[in-house]
């Protein structure tokens, strides 16, 4: 009973993520796919750590590894369940983003079924000499070419690059509460800025520091998997570039276009449960409207 809890969370919290990103209907059938083979599986522990040892799976299995290991083995704050879901869920976004963007329907039986290859490696045999060769006995050595690789061998071999120095390299880990504070920390500015707009009040220096902050927030997003929201904080950096350029004037359905973005970045992070379909779409279609005008 209480592993069949454990397996239901974990698929939530990985469906959850899944909603946080926009998918093409190829990516919703591998989330179907991957829902379902959680689901079927007798021992979800066992199934993790074997996914860990799939490379396009590995650093997907290793969150789902967290999340199992701190529901089975730590204390569970049933006041702080909720929140923890919710973070536990952001979590698994980047790697859910990452897995969907190589792992296709047609290759997904094929993928998930494959045996972990091993690699032995045998230092004993292997002698090392102190000095290199002298004078005429040296040579110089010629590394053949490597034989050519298809697509899925590169990219297989690039993740697995990437498996391997991700141990060794200097990266925070990602917290949602201080990702979320520093996405919504200027949004009331921004919407002052709006109405100063609007009614052709103009600060250069304002804007020109607001586009930086829209970059920079663009960029973060954009690190940890969530596109949406870095293409929304892009829109509102070009379409401010454009206004301060004089290419654009700040008309009312400007400012409502700008508006919509601001709204779709604050539910977006805020995870709320409201229909903002009209929004997104309003703010998508300025920004193939003005993205051309760079």
């Amino acid at each position: 009973m209480i592993m069949d809890l454990v397996k239901q969370y974990i698929i939530q919290a990985f469906v959850n993520a899944s909603n946080n990103l926009r998918l093409s209907s190829e990516k919703i059938e591998v989330v179907a796919l991957i829902r379902d083979h959680l689901n079927k599986c007798a021992n979800l522990e066992e199934e993790i750590s074997r996914l860990k040892k799939i490379t396009e799976f590995s650093k997907f299995a290793i969150k789902l590894g967290e999340i199992h290991y701190s529901l089975v083995h730590a204390k569970v704050d049933f006041i702080k369940f909720s929140e923890n879901f919710k973070n536990q869920s952001q979590s698994l976004i980047s790697s859910v983003s990452n897995l969907l963007d190589i792992v296709t329907p047609p290759e997904f039986g094929e993928i998930i079924n494959r045996n972990a290859a091993s690699v032995n490696v045998n230092l004993s045999e292997n002698k090392l000499k102190s000095e290199l060769p002298s004078g005429e006995k040296f040579k110089a050595i010629v590394i053949p070419d490597s034989p050519a690789q298809n697509e899925n061998e590169i990219r297989r071999d690039k993740l697995k690059e990437e498996i391997i120095f991700d141990g060794i390299r200097e990266k925070a880990e990602f917290d949602f509460k201080d990702f979320e504070e520093e996405i919504l920390k200027p949004i009331k500015i921004l919407e002052s800025m709006l109405v100063k707009l609007e009614n052709s009040e103009f600060n250069t220096d304002d804007i020109k520091q607001n586009i930086e902050i829209m970059k920079n927030h663009s960029e973060l997003a954009g690190k940890v998997g969530f596109k949406v929201l870095a293409n929304m904080h892009i829109i509102f950096a070009v379409a401010l570039k454009l206004i301060m350029n004089g290419k654009l004037l700040p008309e009312k359905q400007v400012i409502v276009s700008m508006r919509a973005c601001l709204i779709v970045i604050v539910a977006v992070v805020r995870g709320k449960e409201v229909d903002i379909t009209n929004y997104l779409n309003s703010a998508e279609k300025f920004g193939e409207m003005i993205l051309s005008k760079k």
